[in-house]
């Protein structure tokens, strides 16, 4: 469960499939605090966080500010730098280019290190002033 949730969580996210993710997060909320592993908590807080990014909450940034910060301590650098993307996605969406443009950049600086491809592809792609999709 502990590599299979986010997967789950991250395909609920791009195929924009909220009840699925809310779900996804239904059932790791049934579980103690000690019975998940902390890249599971922090994984948890990034799904919650697209969540109220994509209805539209106010505390979006704050949530996704957690979510990051758990993912630096307790995640994998692949993980870090999708949820770093989402972050970028994010403060596109609500006109902060700027920022949005160093996340990118901190995505593709770790996408680099990993030789991961598909990390960049999905770094370039959110780049500020180019198009976007839902999942971007």
């Amino acid at each position: 469960m502990r590599w299979a949730w986010p997967l789950a969580a991250r395909a609920a996210y791009d195929l924009a499939d909220a009840a699925t993710a809310t779900a996804l997060l239904d059932l790791l909320d049934g579980y103690r605090p000690e019975q998940l592993a902390p890249m599971q908590r922090a994984e948890r807080d990034l799904a919650r966080a697209r969540l109220i990014a994509a209805d539209g909450g106010p505390y979006a940034g704050a949530a996704f500010a957690a979510a990051i910060t758990g993912l630096r301590q307790h995640s994998t650098p692949y993980h870090l730098a999708h949820g770093v993307l989402d972050h970028a996605a994010y403060l596109l969406r609500v006109g902060h280019d700027q920022a949005a443009g160093a996340a990118v950049g901190e995505a593709a600086g770790i996408a680099e290190r990993l030789r991961c491809p598909p990390l960049l592809d999905r770094a370039e792609s959110i780049q500020p002033g180019r198009p976007r999709t839902a999942a971007s």
